[in-house]
């Protein structure tokens, strides 16, 4: 397991993993896989504690089940439980269709990602075609469907060999009786020679007549270098959580238009840049980045990287730096640290510099046994000073044993 980096977590971790088999009287049996992870973040004025369960069972090669369940305690006596995933799948090992039901995230094509109540189809075709549907009502916490929602949509996809593979998807959403969210979609992706490769996809929300969701990209590549073209448009309901200082200040709903490009300089050095315009809210602006990865072995298991970055699109302006390093010490441990400095053109009243660093260590105490920890502090515009904690501890077993 590598140290714990990179992730904006609050919290103070501890999670546990089994992983038991057991043996069948017929031939060797599928593992049951059992996982849980205890966590508890120090929060004011009480603290909150969250456990996630998970579990797999291959019962034959056509049928598995799983599901995370998420159990949080806080000072509300009602408490926080819910089930996030909970489902059953059937699939046949020869041509790759398959059946889940049950509580399930469906995503697929171009449509926007959505957490459902119901069933999900994926059927192939010979000729390359796949057909997918699903439906269902969009999960709310603890099953409180106070009023009727339902979700229903799919995609239709063409391959050609590894060359070519188009979609068009749809999605429809009611509430009451009556259409709430429709949207409509396409995707591709073509690889006409191995150097060249070009892909996209775009959703239409049909209610607003306006985009919610698109990108295009071409790039060229080989052994050493890459370099691609890109635009993209994203609305504020695609954004991706914030993993770190840079992500949370620099990922925002815009439209981009730029380039990236990547060297292997030398065989343990690399260097990216990435530049693009960007409109946000009819304003013109842009970022920019260029970062630098030495590895210190053959395999880059050992490395150190450097990053600068510029943002300056309307009221939002700074410049950062980044210093990345991740290394084993000896065969059972191995440590990580990542340091981020954020100089923003106005603070407003804030702090002239954001600070973000974490540093992370791990050791494998036996085959079986890993633990982890960490600490992250950080001062920004919202939090002027904040320290947190995190911890793991993992425990594997996996064992199949044979029909004596």
């Amino acid at each position: 397991m590598r140290a714990l980096a990179g992730r904006r977590s609050k919290r103070l971790c501890w999670a546990a993993t089994a992983v038991l088999a057991s043996a069948s009287s017929v031939a060797y049996a599928e593992p049951l896989r059992l996982r849980s992870d205890a966590l508890v973040q120090t929060r004011t004025p009480a603290p909150v504690g969250l456990l996630v369960l998970r579990g797999e069972n291959h019962v034959a090669a056509t049928v598995d089940a799983e599901t995370v369940t998420w159990v949080g305690v806080t000072s509300d006596p009602t408490g926080t439980g819910d089930v996030l995933t909970l489902s059953v799948r059937v699939r046949d090992p020869e041509s790759g269709s398959e059946v889940r039901a049950g509580r399930l995230l469906v995503s697929m094509g171009a449509i926007r990602p959505l957490h459902l109540d119901g069933a999900r189809g994926l059927v192939r075709v010979f000729g390359g075609t796949t057909v997918e549907a699903f439906a269902g009502f969009p999960v709310v916490r603890r099953f409180d469907y106070a009023t009727f929602d339902v979700a229903a949509g799919g995609r239709i996809g063409q391959a050609v060999g590894d060359t070519v593979a188009v979609g068009a998807s749809y999605l429809q959403r009611r509430r009451d009786g009556l259409r709430a969210d429709e949207e409509v979609g396409a995707d591709f992706a073509l690889t006409p020679r191995p150097w060249l490769t070009a892909a996209g996809r775009a959703a239409f929300d049909v209610g607003t007549s306006g985009p919610t969701d698109a990108l295009v990209s071409v790039s060229i590549q080989n052994a050493t270098t890459r370099a691609e073209l890109f635009s993209f448009h994203r609305s504020p309901g695609r954004l991706l959580p914030s993993t770190s200082l840079f992500s949370m200040l620099g990922d925002f709903a815009s439209t981009n238009v730029g380039a990236t490009g990547r060297w292997r300089m030398f065989p343990r050095l690399e260097l990216v840049a990435t530049g693009s315009a960007q409109v946000q809210a009819e304003e013109w602006g842009g970022q920019g980045l260029g970062r630098a990865t030495l590895a210190l072995d053959d395999d880059w298991d050992a490395t150190v990287g450097v990053e600068l970055r510029r943002v300056d699109v309307g009221t939002t302006r700074w410049s950062g730096a980044r210093v990345l390093a991740g290394m084993p010490l000896t065969a059972r441990v191995r440590i990580a640290t990542e340091i981020e400095m954020v100089v923003p053109d106005r603070p407003r009243g804030a702090p002239w510099l954001w600070p973000w660093a974490l540093g992370a260590v791990s050791y494998r105490i036996a085959d079986a046994w890993d633990v982890a920890a960490g600490v992250e502090a950080s001062s920004g515009p919202t939090d002027r000073a904040a320290v947190h904690g995190l911890a793991r501890a993992t425990y594997v077993f996996d064992r199949r044993e044979a029909r004596r």
